[in-house]
């Protein structure tokens, strides 16, 4: 008997070591950021970060002085953006999934992706800015966007991007506390003789910061070029594109660009001037078959820094290819002017003096339907190729 029990008792004991080794070993459930869908692509989905990229279109002579645009992040915000050139911002998107049974993202083609009336009860998600019209997405992807199959505007789709402050902020539907008016940054209901908004303003009375890139909230993603090899998820917002600058003079041919102004305008407490690019277009394009096509590939890892988060090391965490354009192509023409309010030596604004500046979108190439036009039927204004742009690509 006791031999009899001694083997139960190791039976017993190699059992409880089996299941506690195999409960101790057993691999961790990784969370995938990929979101599979049937009749889509696969899309990441989380926060997702696009560094130092190359920037690969730089033009600037839809202007005078050229200095009034730049693909250089503003003067106060160069050195935080290190080790990266100016000219390489450092973009954190989040991109979410709508796995609500309503689909209310699912609008019809001809109609706006979320209109003013029904943006509210969409699933909870929120858009800020509001979206473009679906006549202006068809306008730009004939005109300007080189959208090749023949659904120009691309179809609905289940996701939403917004663009955060920094890798550590994440934006949960709804957030109300994010609409902040028509455009981050200026007063809505603020304007001044010339009809022009007034930005927001610090507590001392002068100008917050110049803005490059815009923080727009759960825009609604759309589907470019299904099958094809230029096949993308895309979407566009408008922003007020602000600089600090110390001139806005036009040059004559013997005069060079003011060095404080150049790559980015010069330090607020250095500028004269405070210049606005309203509705200036961000157009976000996510290239989901060029990797598969061999047709690219992500730009080689960079040299991480001791204090650099993983994340925030070239080129990012995004796993597909991706262009980010700006420039000055649609926009709504009742808004649409670049302006400038001179500064006193208290960096105050002097309001009752703004002077409209050129935005030339015929420089560089092709200018269709000009605003100036006052034709609707197009579906948009101010499509083609010219005009001042930047480009920046993670990807070679």
């Amino acid at each position: 008997m006791g031999v009899i029990g001694a083997l139960l008792a190791i039976i017993i004991l190699a059992i409880i070591l089996g299941v506690t080794l195999a409960k101790h070993h057993a691999p961790a459930e990784v969370h995938s950021i990929w979101v599979n869908l049937t009749d889509y692509p696969p899309m990441p989905t989380g926060v997702l970060t696009f560094v130092g990229p190359d920037n690969t279109v730089s033009r600037s002579g839809c202007t005078e002085p050229s200095t009034l645009w730049s693909c250089s992040l503003p003067k106060d915000d160069q050195e935080p953006a290190s080790p990266y050139q100016a000219n390489q911002p450092t973009i954190v998107f989040q991109i979410q999934w709508d796995n609500s049974t309503g689909k209310g993202w699912d609008t019809p083609n001809g109609k706006s992706p979320i209109s003013l009336q029904v943006r509210d009860a969409v699933d909870g998600f929120q858009p800020n800015p509001d979206p473009p019209s679906f006549q202006e997405m068809w306008f730009l992807g004939e005109t300007t966007d080189n959208v090749t199959s023949s659904q120009k505007a691309g179809e609905p789709a289940p996701f939403f991007i917004s663009i955060l402050n920094s890798a550590n902020e994440t934006i949960s539907p709804p957030d109300l506390s994010r609409r902040s008016g028509l455009e981050r940054g200026f007063k809505p209901n603020a304007t001044v003789a010339a009809g022009l908004p007034v930005p927001e303003l610090e507590a001392d009375g002068s100008p917050k910061g110049a803005v490059m890139i815009p923080r727009p909230v759960q825009q609604p993603v759309r589907l470019y070029d299904r099958g094809l090899p230029t096949e993308h998820y895309g979407f566009y917002t408008y922003f007020p594109r602000t600089i600090f600058l110390k001139s806005v003079t036009v040059l004559n041919r013997t005069q060079q660009d003011v060095g404080l102004d150049t790559d980015g305008g010069c330090r607020k407490t250095e500028a004269d001037f405070f210049v606005t690019w309203a509705q200036t277009r961000m157009l976000v394009q996510i290239w989901t078959r060029q990797l598969a096509q061999n047709s690219s590939s992500l730009l080689p890892p960079g040299s991480p820094r001791a204090a650099t988060a993983p994340q925030l090391v070239r080129p990012g965490t995004m796993p597909y290819p991706v262009t980010v354009t700006m420039d000055t192509h649609g926009g709504d023409p009742r808004q649409k002017f670049v302006w400038d309010w001179p500064m006193d030596d208290r960096q105050q604004l002097v309001l009752g003096k703004p002077d409209l500046l050129a935005n030339n979108m015929a420089v560089g190439g092709s200018w269709i339907n000009p605003r100036a036009s006052g034709d609707a039927k197009p579906g948009g204004f101010d499509g083609g190729s010219g005009g001042c742009k930047c480009q920046w690509v993670n990807f070679a």
